[in-house]
């Protein structure tokens, strides 16, 4: 028996919508995080993909909305620790209460993928390639966290080569 991949999407990828159908027609579950939700508003992108299953993102004092996140155990809190070291290159500051906007962006990228590994998704779709590729950051997070992550012209590769292998069987 075959399982569904699963596949989380990024915020920077919700308005390809070539990305969506690409993914569903290959049997993808495509999923964003609540996140996406509140780093699109006040935007009308906030509705982009509403049509997407919705990830809760793990609970973070001061960012989260309570009726979109649910609670971390010790474990999720020390996944998100590594995912900060990882995509700051250990520069994050420990101290949160005043983050600068550049900062906010990044708490938010590691709480998307955190709540992608904290659900034992497969794919982790992203066109940041700062936070999740570059510097060797692909490799780390991947092995780390067991998962794939590809840029969203990556995952359309992705999908391109799996219909192509099921044409020609």
């Amino acid at each position: 028996m075959v399982t569904m991949k699963t596949v989380t999407v990024d915020t920077n990828v919700i308005t390809i919508d070539e990305l969506f159908e690409k993914g569903r027609a290959c049997g993808f579950e495509m999923n964003k995080v609540t996140v996406t939700k509140r780093e699109l508003e006040p935007s009308s992108l906030v509705n982009a993909q509403r049509d997407l299953g919705t990830i809760l993102e793990t609970a973070v004092w001061g960012e989260s909305r309570w009726d979109e996140c649910e609670w971390s155990d010790d474990e999720s809190k020390d996944f998100l620790e590594e995912i900060f070291r990882i995509i700051s290159s250990d520069s994050f500051p420990k101290e949160r209460d005043s983050l600068s906007n550049g900062q906010r962006r990044q708490l938010r990228d590691a709480m998307i993928f955190q709540a992608h590994f904290r659900d034992n998704r497969d794919i982790f779709v992203s066109d940041d390639k700062k936070a999740f590729i570059n510097n060797g950051r692909r490799a780390i997070l991947e092995n780390t966290f067991n998962t794939k992550i590809l840029t969203s012209e990556e995952f359309l590769e992705y999908c391109q080569n799996l219909e192509d292998k099921k044409l020609r069987k």
